[in-house]
């Protein structure tokens, strides 16, 4: 078999080298640009003294990716903040998924780093584990963490004590469905499939017509979402402990990887090689689009671009499960937020944009859903009310959370995630039995996981 280099979580954490996830973004180029607005004199009295003396003029950096709906979210948000501080201008600079983790990796080492910024929580042990590079939020009163909810902000924000990221959404993985391919071929949105009756359903439907498939899945979606959930659906808990142990068992892993053999061979899911043209854009997908793809397994987050992107209706439903299945195997959390440079020197001004961001009405009734479904309670209430939270979202939000876990971040490590990758591409185009898989996963992984573990 062939073996891929690889370089650690330790070197990558000590190295700041060049990161390791496979983008899941749109492709927008990055754009750098300056937000600034005029007031009046009474919106200038009335400004939070966080921000600083109006007559002390403050710029800001601030980076995100996503895709453009996003983006312009974005920038009227940061308007709408100017006005009402015109002391503060933001620069922003954002770009698609793609390349963002490496940038923002070199530009933390080097000391350029932006003054505020989207992250992962998954990226948050080996970035503050190198170096203090994230500030603790909870030294900036000004910042709400009462709006969150307690396992977000311990499961998601919190590094070694330290609130260094604050979530903007929340939600684990669920079905998206065409809910008129639904209609044709009988695809229950109400019942919580087996993986064999999702199999089964899925073979019936392609044996019906030969261009349509029940599902479709790029390599981030197998890596990420199908393959780990399958695997916790048989143990209960994620592929790797606290204490940097695999959880499961060769055994256990086989069987993950042949049933994602088995959504191949049985044409339930659309063939890799057609998948693979629209990675980290599975709603730009043709077949999709034109209704010859049921279903898209995704983050709740995703809903907004799925809706946009059929003329059909758009519904949410449970990931299918193994037999006896222990827990759902989905990870519920706030899966990305924004954290702010430890060495920016307006970490005042910063966090004073970040509450207002997250926790201010005006804010939310502008960022809506573009950062994903809102983990702040003020930002839900305000959405709601509004009715600007689509009842299919709140479904996804609810099904995601029945009966989920919560992911550890030595899990989500990109190492990790580059070993299963790499080894699944093998798999799927024959070059390795799934058993030959789940031995040389199992072998890296104990080199890693000890690299790690030496390395705390």
């Amino acid at each position: 078999m062939r073996r891929f280099k690889r370089i650690t979580g330790v070197c990558l954490a000590a190295g700041m080298a060049a990161g390791l996830i496979s983008g899941c973004g749109g492709g927008t180029a990055a754009k750098t640009t300056t937000s600034a607005a005029a007031t009046t004199k009474a919106e200038t009295a009335s400004q939070s003294s966080q921000s600083g003396n109006s007559s002390d003029k403050v710029t800001l950096r601030m980076a995100w990716w996503g895709g453009d709906a996003r983006h312009k979210a974005l920038l009227a948000t940061i308007d709408a903040y100017t006005a009402k501080h015109p002391n503060v201008s933001i620069e922003a600079e954002y770009q698609g998924y793609d390349g963002y983790y490496e940038k923002m990796m070199t530009e933390l080492s080097s000391g350029t780093a932006p003054d505020i910024f989207q992250f992962h929580a998954n990226w948050v042990p080996d970035v503050q584990g190198a170096d203090h590079y994230l500030a603790d939020l909870s030294k900036f009163p000004v910042v709400d963490y009462s709006q969150l909810p307690e396992t977000i902000i311990e499961g998601s924000d919190t590094y070694k004590g330290e609130r260094v990221l604050y979530s903007c959404s929340e939600g684990g993985q669920v079905m998206y469905v065409n809910t008129d391919v639904a209609s044709k071929f009988g695809i229950d949105l109400t019942k919580n499939y087996t993986w064999d009756e999702w199999l089964q359903l899925g073979k019936s439907i392609h044996e019906q017509d030969p261009d349509t498939y029940l599902m479709t899945a790029d390599i981030d979606v197998l890596n990420r979402l199908i393959l780990p959930i399958a695997v916790s659906q048989q143990t209960g808990t994620s592929m790797v402990d606290a204490d940097y142990k695999m959880t499961f068992s060769e055994e256990q892993l086989t069987k993950a990887l042949q049933l994602i053999a088995d959504l191949y061979d049985t044409g339930t899911c659309e063939p890799y090689g057609d998948a693979s043209v629209f990675v980290g854009q599975m709603d730009q997908n043709n077949k999709w689009i034109n209704g010859q793809i049921g279903v898209l397994l995704d983050i709740v987050g995703g809903y907004a671009k799925y809706k946009a992107s059929i003329t059909s209706e758009l519904g949410a439903m449970a990931i299918p499960r193994f037999e006896g299945a222990k827990c759902s195997g989905v990870d519920f959390s706030g899966d990305m937020g924004y954290s702010i440079n430890d060495k920016s020197k307006n970490k005042e001004v910063a966090a004073d944009f970040l509450n207002y961001m997250f926790n201010d009405p005006e804010a939310n009734s502008i960022l809506l859903t573009n950062l994903g479904y809102p983990a702040s309670k003020e930002a839900q209430s305000t959405l709601a009310a509004a009715g600007k939270i689509d009842k299919v979202q709140q479904d996804a939000a609810a099904i995601s959370e029945k009966d989920a876990i919560k992911y550890t971040s030595a899990s989500n490590n990109t190492d990790l995630e580059t070993i299963r990758k790499n080894d699944l591409q093998e798999m799927i185009y024959g070059e390795m039995t799934p058993e030959e898989t789940a031995k040389d996963i199992i072998e890296q992984y104990t080199d890693t996981l000890n690299q790690m573990k030496s390395a705390k």
